[in-house]
């Protein structure tokens, strides 16, 4: 997706942040995931609004570069902090040295890559041996659990064609040379209330969202209206993967 095609950046960070318990949540489980040597280098990469980048970076104690191809996204990174480092780039031609990064960070990116497992090989590359790729993402087998998405299913249609399964994004590593080092599901709040719910909904800052007709966000959003209205309510929370791959420089 062309995000600086849309409307998304200048409001993004502020719909999509995470509460500080969340973040924290996902920072420990990140941690976990990827032990880090000392003073690595994160690459943040389609690091957004840099929503984690300032927590990666405290979380090692290191420096962290956010990557993203988008020139409104990092104009927002820009303006809430100045470190990390934010610069352009793409996730498929990566701008870094070889073998000078600890770990590769992806968050919600890999369904915008044309071949992760192309993708993943160039990660490889910019890899200290025995380096890591973090991949936090919806995965296509846990959509009917995101809540709005009962009411777009155009949406669903269209993240169902987008996102890739579990198997896909472990293949995809193992083919580049990667070992799985782990995996878990992390279940995210994403709002307190149905109507805090709704309002975060309209913003249309999901992707898939985005990507559907204004017809059919305008119907999607106005069955979401009718059931809020008449008490509507589940569990307010969003399933996500998050996988460890590591790298292992042939000897």
């Amino acid at each position: 997706m062309d995000y600086d095609s849309t409307a998304i950046p200048p409001k993004y960070h502020v719909t999509r942040q995470l509460p500080d318990d969340a973040m924290r949540r996902w920072l420990a489980a990140i941690r976990r995931s990827a032990p880090l040597q000392p003073r690595s280098i994160v690459a943040d990469v389609g690091c957004g609004t840099g929503r984690f980048s300032a927590g990666l970076a405290e979380l090692y104690q290191s420096d962290v570069v956010g990557l993203d191809r988008s020139v409104k996204m990092l104009a927002e990174a820009r303006a809430r902090s100045r470190q990390p480092w934010f610069c352009a780039g793409d996730a498929d031609a990566l701008p870094l040295l070889r073998a000078s990064i600890g770990m590769v960070f992806l968050s919600n990116v890999i369904h915008h890559l044309v071949d992760l497992q192309r993708a993943a090989e160039g990660f490889a590359l910019a890899l200290e041996p025995g380096g890591f790729v973090v991949v936090r993402n919806y995965l296509r087998e846990q959509l009917r659990q995101l809540p709005y998405l009962e009411f777009f299913p155009e949406a669903m249609a269209s993240s169902m064609a987008s996102l890739n399964s579990k198997t896909e994004i472990e293949s995809a590593f193992a083919r580049a040379g990667f070992q799985l080092a782990s995996f878990q599901t992390v279940e995210q709040p994403v709002a307190h209330s149905p109507l805090q719910y709704l309002n975060k909904i309209r913003a249309r800052v999901y992707s898939d969202l985005a990507a559907i007709s204004d017809e059919a966000f305008g119907a999607g959003v106005a069955r979401m209206v009718t059931a809020v209205s008449a008490g509507w309510h589940r569990s307010l929370t969003e399933p996500v993967g998050l996988f460890s791959f590591q790298w292992r420089a042939a000897a």
